[in-house]
């Protein structure tokens, strides 16, 4: 898995920590957002993670523009790592122990382009 921290937008907490990164395990990009807790009892705060369902954004483009929606914008050099790290980690959700069950788990809850996606995965033929 790969995770690189990108800048947030200017009007954002200068606290908040943004990364994005590839999980060859699940076949997608993905994207968090948190901010620091505000006492030791608590933990960070989620402001959003995207990407943590099976095949949910299969290329870089889909992540820039998930991101864009949030006003958050990938660098560029940013968006060439994450294009260079999916043929170098692989994609292998196909094949792992527990694939099947994760896919149907998710199949209720993600849209149809997504469950044809994670089919494709599942055959072997990731895209």
């Amino acid at each position: 898995m790969s995770r690189y921290t990108i800048p947030n937008p200017p009007e954002w907490p200068h606290t908040r920590v943004i990364t994005v990164g590839w999980d060859g395990p699940l076949n997608t990009y993905w994207a968090t957002a948190f901010d620091p807790p505000t006492s030791v009892e608590e933990d960070d705060v989620e402001v959003f993670w995207i990407g943590y369902t099976p095949c949910e954004l299969p290329d870089v483009e889909s992540l820039v523009t998930a991101l864009r929606e949030r006003g958050v914008e990938v660098p560029p050099f940013t968006v060439e790592a994450l294009r260079m790290d999916k043929p170098i980690e692989g994609e292998n959700f196909a094949g792992r122990p527990a694939s099947l069950i994760i896919a149907e788990m998710a199949r209720p809850h993600v849209p149809a382009d997504q469950q044809a996606r994670i089919d494709a995965a599942l055959q072997g033929g990731a895209r």
